[in-house]
């Protein structure tokens, strides 16, 4: 995917289709003046046919002396979400159409900080809206294969050049996510992974250290180990970094169970084939540090990505075992489908040893969050108050709702065992998204942490937006930000 460019000449005489922003009548009105469509925009506006959130978009027909092009008229609000969301659907509109060569006025922005932000929404929403999962089929559209230029018609400046960029990695970020948690198990192992991590970051700025079985035994990883048993697949902790320094560290814990069958606690079948997907926090954290390496951030970051498969076999750790994490901490096995807080308790460990600013998980992790919040928003908890706010803060910029749940001490007594420290999951049906993260609570020590939990927006039912359908490479964007703008 190349940047789109910036031009100054003429934007009526571009060879593409023409693309205008607007976020009034009397924008465009002004705009179109003199043009040959000047009529037809007054036309539409004493008919109420255009500024409609409800239809946004509308695509008129330019006549020129040998061809007919094709103007869209953009509608959209000062709202970042309404701009992501409304040029997602354009994106899919151009496709169908099949106008790849796009020239882009924005009128909308009334100060020039209005207007960075929205060249970067735009293109953010453009590739987010434009992903397609090129998956395994023996016959492709040729077509979907096609790339889009973009051109936008505004003065070049340092701040605008960085809008598209950060627009446009942001939104490759995410759409890496995608394709990882979308890819079938069998062509996605955690080995694959690994190996998928090494060949991209070569000759990027991070370094990679990878843990197999071996050094996971020799570090005591027998929360993380034990999750593994049952396949043949072996286990990998994979450890990124970035700027490495003697500052602590921000670091990012992925849950990375490359499929789960739930284990010896057998799934139902008509659940299990999305659970390629069980990586999507892995495939969330991967992406943030590819796309923080390409900006540049100066933060000190670490990723920990506990990378596994949970089968059932003769070998496969069972409930009633009992289990010790890297922390010394003993866990009784309730249910071994609840495996993610088990690998997510040795990274998280590991993640203690470098003494970290900030710990922010993210995992796939209890269907008891769809329960509660639907597919509209990701739960957020923790033990950091300032680092919660600071999230929830910029989540209507980053576009990625989050809602906090509590994590209230009483949450322990549900995980208490007669035999261990403490239980992987409660017995009872209360609180299951909580009680998971007072789980993990167990495994951070005293330093400041966050866990989200992306298992009611790890998937999407239908295309919506910037929201394709499949796997939604959910919390990406988050990560990115957090890092970008944390203190």
């Amino acid at each position: 995917m190349g940047y789109p460019v910036i031009k100054q000449t003429d934007f009526w005489q571009a060879k593409s289709a023409n693309v205008i922003f607007y976020s009034s009548i009397n924008q465009l009105k002004t705009f179109m003046k003199g043009h040959p469509l000047a009529s037809l925009v007054d036309y539409l506006a004493k008919k109420k046919q255009l500024a409609q959130k409800s239809e946004p978009i509308q695509k008129l027909f330019v006549p020129n002396k040998k061809t007919i092009s094709v103007l869209y008229c953009i509608y959209c609000t000062s709202d970042l979400n309404s701009y992501r969301n409304t040029v997602a659907n354009l994106a899919r509109l151009a496709r169908n159409d099949q106008q790849y060569s796009l020239a882009i006025k924005v009128l909308s922005a009334q100060k020039d900080q209005d207007l960075n932000r929205y060249l970067q929404e735009i293109c953010e929403g453009f590739y987010l809206g434009d992903y397609q999962y090129q998956g395994y089929q023996s016959v492709v559209n040729s077509s979907l294969n096609k790339s889009f230029s973009l051109t936008f018609y505004h003065e070049k400046n340092t701040k605008i050049l960085e809008s598209i960029k950060k627009g446009c990695i942001v939104s490759q970020a995410q759409n890496i996510a995608r394709d990882l948690a979308n890819t079938p198990a069998n062509y996605l192992t955690p080995k694959d992974f690994v190996a998928i991590a090494k060949k991209q970051c070569r000759n990027s700025a991070i370094a990679i250290k990878v843990y197999d079985k071996k050094a996971a035994e020799k570090k005591k990883m027998g929360s993380f180990l034990a999750v593994a048993k049952g396949s043949v697949q072996e286990p990998y902790m994979l450890e990124l970094t970035l700027n490495a320094s003697k500052k602590p560290p921000i670091i990012l814990v992925g849950k990375g169970v490359t499929f789960d069958t739930g284990g010896i606690s057998l799934k139902p079948s008509g659940s299990m084939s999305c659970m390629k997907g069980d990586m999507g926090g892995a495939a969330a954290v991967y992406a943030a540090m590819v796309a923080l390496a390409q900006l540049k951030t100066k933060q000190h970051v670490k990723a920990i990505i506990p990378l596994v498969e949970n089968m059932p076999s003769a070998m496969a750790y069972k409930p009633g075992d009992v289990i010790t994490a890297m922390n010394n901490k003993t866990i009784e096995v309730i249910n071994t489908d609840a495996e993610g807080r088990l690998i997510l308790a040795d990274a998280l460990c590991l993640a203690t040893t470098y003494k970290p600013k900030l710990i922010i998980d993210i995992a796939t992790l209890t269907g008891a969050c769809s329960v509660a919040l639907g597919d509209v928003a990701t739960a957020i908890l923790g033990n950091s108050k300032q680092a919660i706010k600071h999230m929830l803060d910029q989540q209507d910029n980053v576009g990625e709702r989050l809602w906090q749940l509590p994590i209230y001490e009483d949450y322990f007594e549900y995980l208490k065992s007669d035999v261990a420290d403490m239980k992987n999951c409660a017995e009872n049906r209360l609180a299951g998204t909580a009680t998971a993260a007072m789980f993990l609570k167990q495994f951070v020590a005293d330093y400041d942490w966050v866990h989200l939990d992306i298992a009611s927006t790890m998937q999407n039912k239908a295309t919506k937006g910037i929201h394709v359908k499949g796997m939604n490479g959910s919390g990406t964007r988050t990560l990115i930000e957090t890092v970008l703008t944390s203190v």
